[in-house]
This record gives C-alpha cells, structure tokens and sequence, in this order.
C-alpha cells in the first residue's frame, strides 16, 4: 500500500519538491575542473553504491583515459531483494548487474573484497584496505561519506582512514561521495559537472533490478545540486567532500569521539517526494556533526 502512495503521488509531488530545493541549494560556486589522474580507486561498501555516488564521474573519468578500480567491500547478501531471492543467489545477481554496467560507466577494474554485509562496524583490521591501496596505487580515492545513515558507509570510510595512516602509497585527494545522507550545501567544496555522463549513470542505474530501493531522489539530487554552480549549462552534478589524505585521516579522528550511528538521527535521500525530509531531518545536527569535522 505503501509503495502505491509513494508511485502515485510522485508524478505530481516530484517536481514541487524539486523546483523548491534548487533555492536550498543556490550558490555561485564554479565547477571542479577534472584533475589529470591516472588511477582513480573507489570504494563502494555495496554494489550500486559507485553508481548512485559517482557514476558520472566514473564515465567522464573513463573518457579521459583514466583507470577506474572499482573496490566492493561487502558480499550482498544482506541487501533488500524486490523479489525475495535467496541471499546467495541475490549476492550473484548484483555481480551480474554491475558486470552488465562495465563497459558502460568505464570501470577498468573489479574487486570484490567480500565483507559480511551490514557488519563492517565490526571490522577492527585495515589490513586489506591498505594492501589494495598500495596494489593500485591511485591519484584519488572515493569514499562513502565518513556521515551517512548507513553503518556500512560509515565504518568504510573510517576503515579507509586508518589504511591511510600506514599505507607506503599516499594519494594526493580523497573524496568522500554521498549517498543516502544529502551533504548540507555549505560543506561541498567540490562540484563536478556530469551534464553530459547523466545520461550513462541513469541507465546505468536501470540494471539494478534486484534491489527493492527507488533510486529516482537520487538521480534528482544531481539535477537540483546543478543549483550550486552559477554556469547555467552545468544541469547535473555529482558533489564530494574533497580533502588531503591528512585532513581526511583527522575529520575521523575527530567524529570518532562522537557518536557514529547516524542512521538513527537522518532520513534515507532515495526518493524525490521525500527529499525534503531527507535533507532536513535533523539537519542541525548534522551540521553540527560537519562542523565537528
């Protein structure tokens, strides 16, 4: 009963929300201009991740020739099936549909790196996180945000961040992606214009058949943060907090202190008609908590 609310009412509620969060988000900041990499690593705590935070990065990364590794650090078989798969069977599946998307984003390379899902908060080793770090030895890495409503996303970043500690190889940003917790727009410092890769991350996101989530707030998030750049032939954007390997190993230490469970405070950014809710929802809190940084 839900799911038809949600289906029938965002035809008509979507586009309100959408044009009502482009003031939200009205800035005069100037699009990123592409850094000259030649290894770029992402790490995506599940299949669909690297699509939803970056997947128009990744195809404009491929265009420019640049290596693109891919880093899946759970298995899925914890993740929401839409049609009740077995978890095995449902884990093989989600290889399937980012395989089927390869070529399309232009991912170089996979690896699967095969944590439990949903228990990365009690991973205590890095070890495997450095080690794959110094094998590809990238120019940037991508990383779920060290704030998100995801324990997954949450304990995979900060993972990242004690590699980073140790590791022989240093690159020279780290970027930290969103995903299910929009980022308040004064803490972005780095927008990258997708116009033209938008069209290749929504069909990319079509492959995901297997997964019970809407991913159409996602996708809108894209079109309303454009709003944060004055160039209006910028219409879609992916944004990231961009940091040294220090200053990224530091906002950890410094969250660490505080309490990492967000998901019990902010809303899930997957739906337009309820993005508003996602973005505001405690918002003076996670303010708080970016400040703390």
């Amino acid at each position: 009963m839900k799911q038809l609310v949600m289906n029938t009412a965002t035809p008509v509620m979507a586009p309100a929300v959408a044009l009502s969060l482009k003031s939200f988000y009205r800035s005069d900041k100037s699009a990123t201009p592409l850094e000259n990499a030649k290894q770029v690593l992402i790490f995506a705590p599940h299949i669909d991740d690297e699509t939803i935070g970056l997947g128009g990065m990744i195809r404009k990364y491929a265009s420019n020739g640049t290596n693109v590794h891919i880093a899946v650090i759970t298995d899925g078989n914890n993740s929401n099936s839409a049609d009740g798969q077995a978890k095995p069977s449902l884990a093989d599946v989600r290889k399937q549909e980012l395989l089927s998307i390869k070529d399309l984003l232009g991912i170089s390379a996979i690896t699967y790196m095969e944590y439990a899902d949903g228990n990365m908060k009690d991973v205590a080793s890095s070890d495997a996180f450095r080690g794959l770090i110094e094998k590809v030895k990238p120019d940037v890495i991508y990383t779920t945000s060290l704030i998100d409503a995801h324990p997954d996303h949450v304990f995979s970043a900060h993972l990242l961040a004690d590699a980073l500690k140790t590791t022989a190889h240093k690159p020279l940003l780290v970027r930290e992606y969103e995903i299910n917790c929009p980022v308040p727009p004064e803490f972005i410092n780095c927008v990258m214009d997708i116009t033209q890769e938008f069209g290749a991350k929504k069909k990319a996101t079509e492959a995901f058949k297997s997964q019970v989530i809407a991913f159409d707030g996602f996708l809108a998030l894209a079109n309303i943060k454009a709003s944060l750049v004055k160039d209006p032939n910028v219409r879609y954007v992916e944004t990231f907090i961009e940091s040294t390997p220090a200053r990224f190993i530091e906002s950890a230490g410094n969250l660490k202190k505080k309490d990492l469970e967000y998901y019990r405070y902010f809303k899930q950014a997957n739906r337009t008609i309820t993005l508003w809710w996602a973005i505001f929802k405690n918002i003076k809190l996670k303010r708080a908590f970016y400040e703390s940084r």
